[in-house]
């Protein structure tokens, strides 16, 4: 079977062994005199890590037959020699045993030197054009920045993706397999292969932050024999064109107008052929032809536009933004990453501030439709929408409001949606929390809730909507013994829920309890206790009230950030509870854990000083001289 890499290629990689291997390891965007010093100042041998077990016991009434042990052993070490890692870890638990060391590396080498306005990428690097042409990814080759103060170019050329082959499959040698690797060219496994993409940009531009236009250009094609031949018939080679302007108008610091637009010429397959009536005229196919080498055009070749443009208006104590997006259907760049195809947007933040800062206010909303080719099946729409308010009053107390509205919708497409299936729901939740903190001897903390969701089903056709509606009010109270290391808390809420399947009251009390034990500057050991209450009133027909209690005690004990333990232990109790749409059995639940682990670092051989090697020198040398006067003798 033909191999995926040149002989060439692989000559080459054979040559530059010896300098990568001592000039580099995982350079990206990092010079070779960075990382000379980097190992330079390294210690020759150093080692760490982290070791820990941990056992535990549970029982879970719903789950009688469930094996109730189940321990864990774990450890991961990490040997360094002049900065280069080599992992190691291991995982037991309960007969489940995994196993981890280093592998091949897969080296990165980059380089990206600067000369005045000028910066260079050699090797592996990225740049940004445009969101729409080209945006983050990483290519193997050569390119070139120049960013003065009117005027920006940049431009690159080289692999946007190495080819890869199928797992399993090598007939590299191993020598010839960490050769690539160091170069970066190692080819990368996967459940199917994929070609070498060749690619070249560049964008070029004018103006400053603040007032600037852009325009860029990428050029992106699958080399079909960079994969054998078998592998060809059955994964399709792609060729694409994408242009870009962006640009950016600003009004002093009150206004700002951006926007963003894309075009791409994307075929989805050079294999195909162009028939029909544009090879039937000789000018048209002779054009084509001679232009083979710009973009392969066939029959599956599609144009496609996306953009996005906000407006931002600033002033002293107010913001506001509106943004409008589209991205057409089977939008492509080869250059960027996946985009959300088929819809357009809008959205828009207002935000200001008032009574000198202390006092908030947010606005956003955004709305979403997707079909925009009418190809769909059903059309979606979804809008969003939230405020916020948040009150600072002194220092001591503080107000924050909240709201969050979700509304879908849906409509025809090419099939026409069923009344009765037809989705037509909102969901609106609104949360009011005022807080008060003061400290008189200590510090006390007093807090209040109130919290409503409702899920509402419009359309009234539906036989599957669901309504659900839930309101909260709770009141919360902390405070904090310093002297003694005691902190406490409890609180109380009241919550009524209803919907098609149930319908009930619950109380609910909670309590909290911290006692740091120990804490000095090398030991911290806390213990923390936490429970809930509740009584549930149950009001639909036949249903009985009922109590859940939940219990739980734990502790934590540190010494020299390097010992860790903590201990655990719960009892849980739900008797026939309530929850909207889903009626849970009566569960005893019990579990006990406890662990340990320990973290560790040692410099087996440290790099010495100047002192160090000083005295070391002369040690070595009064050594010899001792030796030489005692043969002497």
């Amino acid at each position: 079977m033909q191999h995926i890499y040149p002989l060439k290629q692989r000559k080459l990689s054979f040559l530059l062994l010896t300098f990568l291997m001592i000039a580099f390891q995982g350079l990206q965007g990092q010079g070779i005199r960075d990382k000379i010093n980097e190992i330079k100042n390294a210690d020759p041998f150093a080692i760490s890590g982290t070791v820990g077990a941990g056992a535990g016991v549970s029982y879970n009434s719903n789950h009688p037959g469930s094996t109730p042990f189940s321990a864990n052993i774990y450890a991961s070490i990490n040997l360094s020699f002049y900065s280069f890692q080599l992992p190691f870890s291991f995982y037991f638990a309960n007969n489940t045993t995994s196993f981890s060391y280093p592998q091949l590396p897969t080296f990165h080498l980059g380089f990206m030197p600067t000369w005045r306005n000028w910066k260079f990428h050699i090797g592996h690097s990225s740049m940004h054009f445009s969101n729409y042409t080209y945006s983050g990814l990483t290519f193997l080759g050569l390119g070139a920045e120049y960013q003065g103060k009117k005027f920006r170019m940049g431009v690159f050329g080289g692999h946007l993706q190495q080819a890869s082959r199928i797992k399993g499959y090598d007939d590299r040698s191993a020598f010839q397999q960490l050769a690539d690797s160091l170069l970066g060219l190692n080819v990368p496994e996967a459940e199917l292969p994929q070609y070498r993409r060749d690619a070249v940009g560049f964008r070029v531009g004018g103006g400053n932050e603040r007032n600037f236009i852009d325009f860029s250009f990428l050029k992106a094609k699958d080399a079909i024999k960079s994969l054998p031949q078998v592998w060809q018939d059955s994964i399709a080679p792609r060729d694409n064109i994408t242009l870009g302007l962006s640009g950016r108008f600003a009004i002093k610091k009150w206004f700002a107008f951006t926007a963003n637009l894309g075009a791409s010429l994307y075929t989805q397959d050079i294999r195909d052929t162009l028939a029909g009536s544009l090879r039937e005229d000789e000018k048209v196919d002779k054009l084509l032809k001679n232009t083979e080498w710009l973009l392969a055009v066939r029959n599956n070749t599609i144009l496609r536009f996306a953009g996005d443009a906000s407006m931002n208006f600033m002033a002293r104590n107010f913001t506001a933004s509106l943004t409008y997006r589209f991205i057409q259907p089977d939008y492509v760049s080869l250059g960027a990453a996946n985009f959300n195809q088929n819809s357009h947007s809008v959205g828009a933040v207002i935000n200001t501030s008032l009574f000198k800062g202390h006092s908030n206010i947010s606005a956003v909303g955004y709305f979403q439709r997707d079909n925009l080719n009418k190809k769909q099946m059903y059309t979606n729409q979804v809008a969003t929408y939230s405020i916020n308010w948040n009150n600072n009053i002194g220092s001591h107390f503080n107000l924050g409001i909240n709201y969050n509205g979700i509304k879908q919708d849906q409509y025809d497409g090419t099939y026409l949606v069923p009344d009765s299936l037809r989705i037509n729901q909102i969901v609106h939740t609104l949360s009011i929390a005022p807080s008060v903190n003061f400290e008189k001897t200590y510090a006390h903390t007093i807090n209040l809730n109130f919290n409503f969701v409702q899920n509402k089903n419009l359309n009234k056709l539906s036989p599957n909507g669901m309504n659900v509606k839930t309101m909260t009010v709770g009141i919360g109270y902390g405070i904090d013994f310093d002297a003694i290391r005691l902190g406490f808390d409890c609180g109380y809420d009241f919550s009524m829920s209803s919907s098609e399947y149930a319908k009930y009251d619950a109380h609910t009390l909670n309590v909290g309890l911290r006692y740091k034990i120990l804490k000095k500057e090398k030991t911290n050991w806390t213990l923390s206790y936490n429970g809930s209450f509740g009584y549930n009133i149950q009001k639909m027909e036949g249903a009985t009230n009922n109590f859940s209690i939940s219990n739980s005690i734990g502790s934590n004990f540190s010494y020299k950030n390097a010992h860790t333990a903590s201990l655990y232990l719960s009892l849980s109790n739900f008797n026939d509870r309530e929850i909207i749409g889903q009626r849970i059995q009566s569960t005893l639940d019990c579990r006990f854990t406890l662990a340990y682990s320990y973290a560790f670092a040692a410099r087996v051989i440290k790099k010495m000083t100047k002192q160090e090697r000083e005295e070391h020198r002369l040690a070595r040398q009064a050594h010899k001289l001792q030796k030489q006067q005692s043969s002497t003798k």
